[in-house]
């Protein structure tokens, strides 16, 4: 059997190849991926190239099973990207993003979803409900779960609901925390990104745009989701006494507080937010049929494979917020 992949080859350089597939390795499953949508991290597999396949936001049908596996030809599934271990205390409470052994994303650090065909542990397929397509499961993974997740941990150095949060950064992660906010006790949602289409995306999921964020103490929760020092900045700015920033944005940058003081003099929470837990999955798909095919025609461009140079050109230029691979088992 052969299939087509895609190899990062650095400056941005993407080649499309043709392998023979071998047979699947014990406790582990083979998917036709019908869906792999880009990620803002991508970029920098892009930039560096990468050793692997890229891709780890994947959709698909399980085709084979290797020795010891369950899970039947045929299912559609979307794929959890740590490669938890199963046994440590942290995955045996639900808390799979927690494992102390991880060592492994798939996308990362072993092969991801840029391709015709993809193996990972049965473990990290996650069975997709009847009721919900592909593309919009697909989400279920770094648009809403991350999101969520991260509203979930916020949520925890509250007494109560959130009246009054921003979110800086309004990339496919942002609009996520825009979309499922209401859902999970925020009141009003202000959003800011210096992008127009993607602040005009933000406003048409729900949120207000953000007005002068050069003012001190105005959030009760504030959600920097790009990883730029400029937003980071804002955030430590205009957060209230008491309030909580979620550094969920990521950069090659170093996270630092700010030594001004402002910042010695404001008591509040920081939190940082990885992914999300197996155990949140059932409330995640519950959040998808509430908003899933809203974000899916919002933000995805479906795109074949071998179009996968067009859509990263178009998606690091601005032009598409989430460009997807998709086939037509996806919807």
């Amino acid at each position: 059997m052969t299939s087509s992949r895609a190899r990062f080859t650095g400056d941005g350089r993407i080649d499309v190849e043709r392998v023979d597939l071998g047979p699947v390795a014990p406790g582990e499953v083979r998917l036709r991926v019908d869906v792999c949508a880009l990620c803002g991290s991508d970029k920098r597999l892009l930039a560096a190239g990468s050793p692997v396949v890229p891709g780890h936001e994947i959709g698909g049908t399980v085709v084979a099973g290797g020795e010891g596996v369950t899970v039947p030809a045929g299912t559609r599934a979307i794929v959890y990207i740590p490669v938890y271990c199963g046994t440590c205390v942290r995955c045996a409470a639900g808390l799979t993003n927690q494992c102390l052994a991880l060592g492994q994303l798939v996308g990362w650090q072993r092969d991801g979803g840029f391709a015709e065909h993809v193996d990972v542990p049965a473990r990290c397929v996650l069975p997709v409900p009847d009721d919900v397509p592909l593309d919009v499961a697909v989400l279920g993974l770094d648009t809403v779960g991350t999101a969520a997740h991260a509203l979930r941990l916020a949520r925890r150095t509250r007494d109560g609901d959130v009246a009054r949060a921003l979110v800086v950064g309004a990339g496919p992660l942002g609009l996520g925390v825009v979309a499922v906010a209401p859902h999970l006790g925020v009141g009003e949602v202000h959003a800011y990104d210096p992008h127009p289409g993607r602040l005009a995306t933000a406003v048409r999921l729900g949120a207000s745009a953000a007005g002068d964020l050069t003012r001190e103490n105005q959030y009760d929760l504030v959600v920097e989701v790009s990883g730029a020092a400029a937003a980071r900045e804002t955030a430590q700015r205009v957060v209230t006494p008491g309030g909580t920033v979620v550094a969920l944005g990521e950069s090659n940058e170093p996270y630092t507080m700010p030594a001004t003081p402002r910042w010695r003099r404001t008591d509040c929470f920081t939190v940082r937010s990885f992914y999300f837990p197996t155990s949140e999955v059932p409330e995640n798909w519950a959040l998808l049929r509430a908003v899933g095919a809203t974000l899916r025609d919002s933000l995805i461009h479906p795109l074949p494979l071998a179009d996968l140079p067009e859509a990263f050109a178009r998606f690091v230029a601005g032009d598409h917020v989430k460009p997807c691979i998709v086939t037509e088992d996806a919807r």
